[in-house]
C-alpha cells in the first residue's frame, strides 16, 4: 500500500492531496485521505504582459506552504510525491528558479501541464465521477480558463485561454470592485474572447459543469442560503442559472470587505470573485444554459484516474 502525495501548484492556491493507493485484481485504485490548501497567489502581479514573471513574494509564500505540507505528508508511511503546476508556472519566464527550489525541497520535479493537458484532465476528472453525458466544462482558475465540450461522454472540443481570475481582476477590477465602465469593458473583452470559438455554439442549451475556486465559492454561497451545514460538499451540486446571475448581481453591489460578511464567501476569493464570475456570466448568456453542476473532481483527479487506468502506479 502506498500513499501518493500530489502537490498542485495553481495560480491562486497550492494544494496538497494524499491518496491511498490500494492494489486490486486489475491494478490499483485510490482514495483521498487528506486535502489541504494554502492561498499563495503565485500569479500575483504577472498580469497579461508578454514577459510574465513569478514575483519573489509569490515564490516565497508558496515555498512556505510547501514546507508546511511537507511536515504533514512526512507523517504518512511509504509515500511518493508527484508535483504538477498549471498556468502561472507554465507562463512565467523565470519558472525554472521555482521548479528547482521545489525539487530541492521535496525531491519531486514539477510536471508543468500544458493548457491542453489541463482541459483533458478536467474532462477525465468529471466523467470519472459524475453521471452526466452532454455538457460543457468551464474551469476558471487563477491564471487560465479551460473550456471543453463533451457529447455522449466523449471530449469533442477543448481549449485553455490564458485569462484567469487573478489576472483578470488585476486588469479590470479596482480593489475587487467593478464600476460601470470597468464592467462594460470586462464584458466586451470576454465577448471578444468567445467570438473566436465558433464551436461554442455546439454547447447551446447544455448544462455547464463548473470547476475552479471562484466557482466553488458560488456553490458555497448557495449552499449557505439553503441551510446546508457542510458548505464544501459541492460535488454534483446543482444550481439554476437564475441563481448564479442573482448571486453575481448581488456581489457587484458589495465591496470586497462587505463580501466577507456573506456566508460561504472565502476570504481569499473576495477580491477576485468578480474576475472569475464575469466571463462566465457572459458565456451563460451566449449559450442560453439553464443549469449548472459543480465538480470537485478536476485536473488532479483526472491525472490520477489516468495513472491508475494505464497502471503507471
Amino acid at each position: 500500500m502506498k500513499n501518493l502525495v500530489v502537490l498542485d501548484f495553481g495560480s491562486n492556491s497550492v494544494r496538497l492531496s494524499i491518496n491511498k493507493m490500494e492494489k486490486i485484481d486489475n491494478g490499483h485504485r485510490f482514495a483521498e485521505v487528506k486535502r489541504l490548501k494554502e492561498t499563495t497567489r503565485l500569479a500575483e502581479g504577472m498580469g497579461n504582459e508578454e514577459q510574465k514573471k513569478l514575483s519573489p513574494g509569490a515564490i516565497k509564500r508558496t515555498i512556505q506552504a510547501i514546507k508546511y505540507f511537507k511536515r504533514v505528508y512526512q507523517t504518512y508511511p511509504d509515500y511518493q510525491v508527484l508535483s504538477i503546476a498549471t498556468a502561472a508556472v507554465r507562463e512565467a519566464t523565470n519558472s525554472q528558479e521555482f521548479i528547482d527550489e521545489v525539487l530541492a525541497l521535496t525531491g519531486s520535479r514539477i510536471h508543468v501541464l500544458s493548457g491542453n493537458d489541463e482541459a483533458y484532465y478536467d474532462y477525465l476528472g468529471v466523467i470519472s465521477t459524475l453521471p452526466i453525458k452532454n455538457f460543457m466544462i468551464v474551469d476558471m482558475g487563477g491564471g487560465s480558463v479551460e473550456l471543453a465540450i463533451v457529447k455522449k461522454r466523449q471530449l469533442m472540443h477543448s481549449i485553455s485561454l490564458p485569462y484567469g481570475a487573478v489576472g483578470l481582476s488585476e486588469q479590470f477590477c479596482q480593489n475587487g470592485a467593478l464600476p460601470e465602465e470597468s464592467l462594460k469593458a470586462f464584458k466586451s473583452f470576454s465577448s471578444r474572447l468567445f467570438d473566436g470559438l465558433s464551436w461554442l455554439n455546439e454547447a447551446k442549451g447544455s448544462p455547464l459543469v463548473l470547476l475552479g475556486g471562484c466557482n466553488r465559492t458560488v456553490a458555497r454561497i448557495k449552499r449557505a442560503e439553503e441551510g446546508f451545514a457542510d458548505l464544501d460538499n459541492i460535488h454534483g451540486f446543482e444550481l439554476d442559472v437564475a441563481d448564479f446571475k442573482r448571486i453575481y448581481a448581488n456581489l457587484l453591489e458589495y465591496s470586497t470587505k462587505e463580501r466577507l460578511n456573506i456566508k460561504g464567501m472565502e476570504e481569499a476569493r473576495s477580491d477576485i470573485i468578480l474576475g472569475g464570475m464575469t466571463p462566465l456570466d457572459v458565456l451563460l448568456k451566449r449559450l442560453d444554459s439553464k443549469k449548472i453542476v459543480f465538480s470537485e473532481s478536476g485536473v488532479r483527479e483526472g491525472l490520477l484516474y489516468e495513472m491508475v487506468d494505464k497502471k503507471k502506479i
